[in-house]
């Protein structure tokens, strides 16, 4: 379990969220917060993501840096498009669905990791 805000500011307090509802995290300089997707919403955190990212992998967890603003949760990706250099976590893709890009300079090293992490990945 994590605790996450369901506003940026807090104003709601926070609630445990599980780590493996946890699509991927991401950086949000504009609101200067962690934005943590899960398939239907997005929540809140505070710190830098290094520091989230090793707090979740000493945990056991299998995080991985996609680029600099966005981490994903390797147990939760279902496919990757080899093409596009995207993420996706559902095995339906439409325009709706939610993603995460992969940076060209960290791909190669971001699906290795993820292809050991979660053998079950499919490479489109």
């Amino acid at each position: 379990m994590v605790s996450v805000m369901v506003d940026p500011k807090g104003l709601e307090g926070y609630i445990d969220l599980r780590v493996n509802s946890i699509w991927y995290i991401s950086y949000k300089r504009i609101l200067n917060r962690l934005v943590v997707h899960t398939e239907t919403d997005q929540y809140y955190m505070t710190g830098p993501l290094k520091y989230c990212m090793t707090a979740l992998n000493e945990s056991g967890h299998k995080f991985v840096y996609v680029d600099r603003s966005n981490i994903i949760n390797a147990d939760n990706v279902v496919m990757i498009n080899s093409l596009f250099k995207v993420a996706y976590f559902t095995d339906v893709v439409t325009r709706k669905t939610k993603r995460c890009e992969i940076a060209h300079n960290r791909y190669d090293e971001a699906i290795n990791k993820i292809g050991i992490l979660n053998p079950n990945v499919i490479f489109s």
